[in-house]
């Protein structure tokens, strides 16, 4: 039977029988059926791994033309300097900033109400669909769609002349596959992933907003520590969802297998980012040597 459910999941684009939202409510859900069709974060995420593929590329034949001394002002730090460049950094983040405080803003009174009226077991398993039906399937909805737009993050990168990386692409590819079939199977475990990282992203989308208006807040360090920090919340969400009896259904199940698995990777990614930017530097080669002498 359980079986019989996964595979019934590619075949329907709508919201499931305990949803009494209808789609025409949910902001931009004139978009709702193409962007839940199994296709669609799947063409999305090709094309995202293409243009970072041809733009990696493309910067490469640059950084080549340039050390071989091409034309005057041909160097590659003069890529994504201009003031007009600056300003769609600003414009950018600010926006993702301020989706981000609204988000949290409004979702959270939301899971207080539906912890007070469920209990704290019903409530987190919301297995009569109140979270869902006063506010997760609207913002679950508009939280995938933003992690398209999330996209631009690595464009900006690449808009340096900088490399993505793995853990660039892994972070935003698997987050627009994670939020697609978390709202594809209505998971209440969707939850943790928007309240977590409204608050996370309302952080550092506004610490980005003033470095790039030329401010040097502290504190980048702590938010690289902060987004660690809630993976493993949701991991240890994602443990207690797995254990509880009659919390999730068989295709929920899947998304909350999934979603560990990603988060795991995650965990490994970033933590290798934090030794390498924040770890203990070795000493110089010649220090070294000088030592043992």
């Amino acid at each position: 039977m359980a079986a019989i459910d996964i595979v019934s999941l590619f075949t329907r684009s709508t919201l499931l029988p305990g949803s009494t939202v209808p789609v025409a409510d949910i902001p931009l859900g004139g978009m709702y059926h193409a962007m839940m069709r199994p296709y669609s974060p799947v063409l999305g995420i090709c094309a995202y791994l293409a243009m970072v593929k041809i733009w990696e590329r493309c910067n490469a034949r640059q950084a080549i033309v340039v050390t071989k001394g091409a034309g005057p002002g041909s160097t590659r730090n003069s890529q994504g300097t201009g003031s007009a460049f600056k300003a769609i950094i600003i414009a950018h983040n600010l926006v993702l900033a301020a989706y981000s405080i609204w988000t949290f803003v409004d979702f959270f009174p939301a899971v207080l109400r539906n912890v007070q009226m469920q209990g704290l077991k019903d409530g987190f398993c919301d297995n009569n669909w109140a979270l869902r039906n006063d506010k997760l399937l609207v913002h679950g909805f508009l939280f995938y769609l933003s992690k398209y737009y999330e996209f631009i993050d690595t464009a900006i990168i690449l808009a340096k002349g900088r490399t993505a990386g793995r853990l660039q692409t892994f972070h935003h590819s698997g987050a627009v596959l994670i939020m697609w079939l978390g709202n594809y199977v209505q998971s209440p475990y969707l939850a943790f992933f928007v309240f977590e990282n409204s608050i996370i992203h309302s952080l550092m989308y506004t610490y980005y907003t003033l470095t790039a208006l030329g401010f040097k807040p502290p504190g980048k360090q702590i938010l690289t520590r902060l987004q660690i920090s809630q993976f493993y919340v949701a991991l240890s969400a994602g443990a207690v969802y797995s254990v509880l009896p009659g919390c999730q259904s068989g295709p929920q199940k899947l998304f909350t297998y999934i979603f560990i698995a990603y988060i795991l990777e995650l965990i490994r990614l970033f933590t290798e980012f934090a030794r390498k930017t924040y770890g203990v530097r070795q000493p110089p080669p010649t220090l070294a040597v000088k030592k043992e002498a």
